[in-house]
């Protein structure tokens, strides 16, 4: 795979994820905005997320669709991808975007 930046942003929501985050970012590190919006960490999230993005919000919990729509708003570009915390984008699919 061609290693170049891709230019859309990606969005993730989080909450206590140091368990799995980093896979999560290190999966769609070559976006040019990757935004973070967590919702009060109190383990090593956010110190991971900063090793990925400067891009990361704080946002009490309101439920999954408000925090999505919160972080869809600060995304920079038009195309956008969300994943959870939990999940990876594949090589598979980076080919494709």
């Amino acid at each position: 795979m061609n290693e170049q930046t891709i230019p859309a942003s990606v969005y993730i929501i989080c909450k206590n994820e140091a368990q799995h985050i980093e896979r999560a970012l290190e999966s769609v590190k070559m976006f040019e905005d990757i935004v973070v919006v967590d919702s009060g960490s109190e383990d090593d999230t956010l110190r991971i997320a900063a090793r990925y993005t400067d891009r990361i919000y704080h946002r009490d919990w309101e439920g999954f669709a408000v925090q999505k729509s919160y972080a869809l708003s600060l995304c920079k570009h038009k195309w956008v991808l969300n994943i959870d915390a939990d999940e990876e984008v594949s090589p598979q699919l980076r080919e494709e975007i």
